[in-house]
């Protein structure tokens, strides 16, 4: 999001750019997909927004005119602390005023990707090396089996920072302080596994349920469920977050179907099993999720970085981006638009400083 956000903005102010993208479709840790029994798109990687806490995203959204809805909360939420027991039910709000987009959360990265010319943005380019050449930058991708340099006067790598450093080349190297706190920055639900089933019903809102329930025992596989109903609540789905970690996920990757789906049914009863399963496990992902990440289990969400993530670095032609590298709402959709934010604002200082500059001859210039 910090990457397609900038490069609407930039567009905007008439900047030559070109968005690189490793994967072959935009969205990073944005992702949306249809199951065959309802058709509405599903967010496999965020979901919500908070309008209370966080103004960026609320205003975005609105901005690119999409429509939303309130996360479903109303009904009993359901608590298995034993796994040869029934759940209890008890009233709370789960989600605190989270809202959702209609359509999913894919909608953002379509809407910004059609703003966008197909020259401007490359797909399955994966960023190998980045040079500093005094007055430009050299960026070395690999493309399938062959490598591509493309010359810029600034780059902005809108990666999380523990992946950047695991895997990109500096010349010269970045300094062992910004090395440090790029090491040190999590990066938020990298390491995760999300499953989404989808049903013909939502019959636990038939039972006066939420949707909303909390696996607890020892054996739980999907600790944290919700509701993922459409707005209109007739497209059915339940979602949830899976409690084993990445290795055992892998170890027993066969079976996790049958697993999440047998749980699924001790919970919510026998109207749940069978549902069509769409899963993503994102510590796999390595366009997302670093080594570092995929070792360290997951601790409390932090919302601000290390300020040496945001400093100009080889005199203003290097910026890192993404939302890890954000003072506020780092790892969710705010801290994305805020980092693109802070690093727009550079930029348009940088391009006023040199109206006046002569490039070298031939120099491609990309925001």
């Amino acid at each position: 999001l910090c990457g397609l956000a900038l490069a609407r903005s930039l567009k905007k102010a008439d900047r030559s750019l070109t968005l690189f993208e490793a994967r072959a479709r935009l969205g990073g840790r944005i992702l949306s997909a249809g199951p065959a029994t309802t058709g509405e798109a599903l967010d496999l990687g965020p979901t919500w927004f908070w309008p209370d806490t966080q103004p960026l995203i609320t205003a975005f959204v609105s901005e690119l005119g999409l429509s939303t809805f309130a996360q479903h909360d109303e009904g009993a939420v359901l608590h298995l602390t034993e796994a040869d027991k029934a759940p209890q039910g008890f009233a709370q709000q789960v989600h605190g005023g989270a809202r959702r987009i209609a359509g999913g959360m894919g909608r953002v990265v379509a809407t910004l990707a059609d703003g966008l010319g197909e020259d401007e943005i490359r797909l399955g380019h994966v960023l190998q090396k980045v040079e500093d050449k005094g007055d430009h930058v050299v960026l070395t991708f690999r493309v399938d089996d062959a490598f591509l340099t493309v010359e810029a006067r600034h780059v902005v790598i809108a990666l999380p920072p523990r992946l950047v450093a695991e895997t990109v080349r500096f010349s010269p190297d970045l300094d062992s302080a910004t090395r440090d706190a790029m090491g040190a920055a999590p990066t938020w639900m990298a390491a995760q596994a999300k499953v989404v089933m989808a049903f013909t019903a939502p019959f636990w809102r038939e039972a006066g349920q939420s949707g909303n329930a909390f696996v607890t025992h020892e054996q739980a596989v999907v600790g944290e469920i919700f509701d993922a109903c459409d707005a209109s609540g007739t497209k059915a789905a339940l979602g949830g977050f899976l409690s084993f970690p990445p290795d055992l996920r892998e170890a027993f990757v066969a079976g996790l179907p049958m697993l999440m789906d047998s749980q699924m049914a001790q919970v919510f009863g026998s109207a749940a099993e069978g549902a069509e399963q769409l899963y993503q496990d994102w510590a796999l992902e390595p366009f997302t999720c670093s080594a570092r990440d995929r070792a360290e289990p997951q601790g409390e969400h932090v919302a601000f970085s290390n300020p040496l993530l945001r400093r100009p670095l080889w005199d203003g032609r290097l910026y890192l981006g993404g939302s890890e590298t954000a003072t506020q709402g780092a790892g969710y959709l705010e801290g994305a638009l805020e980092a693109a934010r802070r690093i727009d604002r550079a930029l348009a200082r940088a391009r006023s400083e040199e109206d006046d500059m002569v490039l070298p001859e031939g120099l491609s210039i990309n925001a």
